[in-house]
């Protein structure tokens, strides 16, 4: 009975993913339309609006909202050694601003 309430669930999921992309894409064909200066480019299409299970396209950051980024962040120090920044979610990053790993339950754990 478990299992047929959660393929219910699923399939609600999915319906409402495709009523978003169907939405997302009339809005999109619209935002298209508005003409512009010659010159100017618009945005992708998931760029534009962007939704669950889309391939993520790497977004290039400022250096200024790297740094804003990491001032909010809290240095880690164990055994006296400097390990990396703590995020408020238990996320471990290095001195070169790269997530290696975790910090849950006061143990760490690295990511190969």
């Amino acid at each position: 009975m478990i299992d047929g309430f959660e393929e219910q669930r699923e399939y609600k999921e999915a319906l409402l993913l495709e009523t978003h992309r169907l939405l997302r894409y009339v809005a999109y064909t619209t935002y298209i339309g508005i003409p512009t200066k010659k010159g100017t480019r618009k945005a992708k299409l998931t760029d534009f609006y962007p939704l669950p299970y889309d391939k993520k396209s790497k977004k290039e950051y400022t250096k200024l909202e790297i740094d804003e980024f990491f001032a909010r962040l809290d240095s880690l120090i164990t055994n006296g050694k400097f390990r990396g920044y703590l995020d408020t979610d238990g996320k471990l990053y290095d001195k070169d601003k790269k997530h290696i790993g975790y910090y849950l339950n006061e143990t760490l754990e690295y990511i190969n």
